[in-house]
């Protein structure tokens, strides 16, 4: 009929009607959301691509992840549009100034290693919105970018040095920045509240002089078991996926055909038909290290990479801790009583505030939040150790 409506604009008409105001409000701030995120990643790419030689295979690889993040940020804006909603504001980011400063000093490959997560928490973020946005094209839309999305957490595992030709075996090669990063940071959070609670509640019932024996006892027996636990945790996974190796070799030397069956029962569940489960178990077990690998990551569900080295792994957490346990003993130095605890709860809460917004480097999340949140949690902490030690201060004659 002349006139008539395409079936596919009517259908996308009736799923954006067919929506409440509150499904429509998550709607638009979840496609803002999005418009934001890839208009900052593209802003970070090319800050990233600056700092790499030019014409070189780094930079042409950023400046094209920049180009797909512009380009889906025009979908989630023509969307925005044609909802009849003004695209939002491009607000200051953090990752965006610190990262490229710190790509300059420790070298490309440790940034991007911190980038890589957040690829692959963007391709899941998508694959869910696919499924679960309430509106078809929006859905599209996601379903369009998870590809991209791939090809992104692919091209900075190779830029951060995961997967490198020339390594031994094969193997991944890795500078395990990322890892050490979140070490330090769990460490200077847990440096930061244990102790200030500690002195909190000590200077509650003690002299100057006792709370900073109890701030050093804290900053010695903290830091050493900070290092202790990460690394002891480290080496038992260490040993652990050795352990689980050396068996899986052992089962493919002395009864390959059961692990064949065992690979076949994978890739089944996995919804693969018998004609491709035998071309991709024929294909895995022509390389006994390959047959290795997969049977490690598919059947034990381990990974091959063990991880940064323990002591390296136990030094950034444990350091962290001693550092920033630190901070609140700073003012028992220099003066005593309320004074001294109103200083060290200042000095801590703008510690607090810094290491939550550091936080959003890994997690992406916006830092006045997380950096509120932080301090919030630890000063509260301080505080209820310090009605702790008034109430035992007030019950020692």
């Amino acid at each position: 009929m002349a006139g008539a409506e395409p079936p596919a604009e009517r259908e996308r008409q009736l799923d954006t009607e067919a929506m409440t105001d509150a499904e429509r409000r998550l709607l638009i701030a979840q496609l803002r959301r999005n418009w934001r995120e890839e208009m900052s990643s593209a802003r970070l790419y090319r800050r990233l691509a600056a700092t790499t030689a030019e014409d070189g295979e780094p930079q042409a690889t950023l400046l094209e992840m920049a180009g797909h993040e512009l380009r889906h940020a025009d979908h989630w804006g023509e969307r925005l549009e044609e909802l009849g909603e003004r695209i939002p504001r491009l607000r200051p980011n953090l990752r965006d100034v610190a990262l490229p400063l710190l790509a300059r000093t420790a070298g490309l490959g440790a940034v991007i290693s911190l980038i890589e997560g957040g690829e692959a928490r963007g391709k899941f973020d998508y694959m869910r919105q696919a499924r679960l946005l309430p509106d078809a094209k929006s859905r599209a839309i996601a379903g369009r970018i998870v590809p991209d999305e791939r090809l992104h957490q692919g091209a900075a595992a190779r830029l951060s040095g995961r997967r490198d030709a020339s390594s031994a075996a094969g193997r991944p090669r890795r500078t395990y920045f990322a890892e050490y990063l979140r070490d330090l940071i769990f460490g200077l959070n847990d440096g930061l509240v244990s102790n200030l609670s500690l002195i909190s509640g000590v200077s509650a019932a003690a002299s100057t002089r006792v709370v900073l024996l109890a701030g050093v006892a804290g900053i010695i027996a903290g830091g050493t078991s900070m290092f202790a636990g990460s690394y002891l945790s480290n080496k038992s996974q260490r040993e652990v996926i050795a352990e689980e190796v050396r068996r899986a070799a052992e089962l493919i030397a002395y009864a390959p055909e059961e692990e064949r069956d065992a690979l076949r029962r994978i890739y089944r569940e996995k919804g693969f038909t018998d004609e491709e489960v035998e071309l991709l178990v024929g294909r895995i077990c022509t390389d006994p290290d390959h047959w290795l690998d997969v049977l490690v990551t598919e059947e034990l569900g381990l990974s091959l990479d063990p991880g940064p080295p323990p002591v390296a792994d136990g030094a950034w957490a444990g350091g962290g801790f001693a550092i920033a346990a630190t901070i609140p003993l700073l003012p028992f130095l220099f003066t005593s009583g309320a004074t001294a605890l109103v200083i060290a709860c200042v000095l801590s809460a703008l510690a607090l505030f810094a290491v939550g917004a550091a936080k959003t480097l890994v997690t992406r999340r916006s830092p006045m939040r997380s950096g509120a949140e932080m301090v919030i949690v630890g000063l509260l902490a301080s505080l209820v150790t310090f009605m702790v030690g008034r109430l035992i201060a007030g019950g020692v004659p």
